[in-house]
């Protein structure tokens, strides 16, 4: 399995891959955000056998120098069911690992999700309500925050600190 990262030169084709396996929502902003720089996060391609089977990040929040956040991750249809997207995880918690990281964690919906709840649960991940007054879209969103410790124990609870959701949402819009 390869991870190619996001740059000018494949960012349109990384956009068609996210919005297939998202189409409610774009990625394009945090792509740009990422190639040039702006943002620090990184967004990979993912490859095997040649075939690009999906899309991945990470990325982290500012003065958080122990958790590493999954980004706009997604296995294409076809290859799914393959055990690729535990390949994935797995080699973003090596990456994590590889920086420093103590933990890693994701949000995802926590409605009509119960595939990508289930994957998560499997890979080792606990999961905690996102309820932030802070942040607007908790009260129109349902999110669940779900977290693994990268060295022994457990993640300590993220207890609903800012994930800055709002905000993510209004780049998703931007085209």
């Amino acid at each position: 399995m390869i991870l190619e990262r996001i740059t000018e030169d494949n960012i349109d084709y990384a956009v068609q891959i996210q919005n297939e396996l998202f189409p409610e929502e774009n990625a394009r902003q945090n792509y740009e955000e990422s190639v040039t720089g702006i943002s620090g996060y990184e967004y990979y391609l993912v490859y095997e056998d040649g075939n690009c089977v999906g899309v991945t990040g990470i990325y982290s929040y500012p003065d958080d120098n122990d958790n590493a956040w999954l980004g706009w991750f997604g296995i294409r249809k076809q290859y799914r069911r393959k055990h690729l997207g535990s390949q994935v995880l797995k080699m973003f918690e090596d990456m994590a690992l590889s920086k420093g990281f103590r933990n890693t964690r994701l949000y995802t919906d926590a409605v009509d999700n119960e595939a990508a709840i289930a994957f998560y649960t499997a890979n080792g991940y606990t999961s905690e309500p996102y309820d932030n007054p802070c942040d607007p879209a908790c009260r129109q969103i349902k999110i669940l925050i779900f977290s693994k410790s990268l060295i022994q124990g457990s993640a300590d609870p993220w207890n609903s600190r800012n994930i800055h959701l709002s905000e993510q949402i209004a780049k998703q819009r931007q085209k």
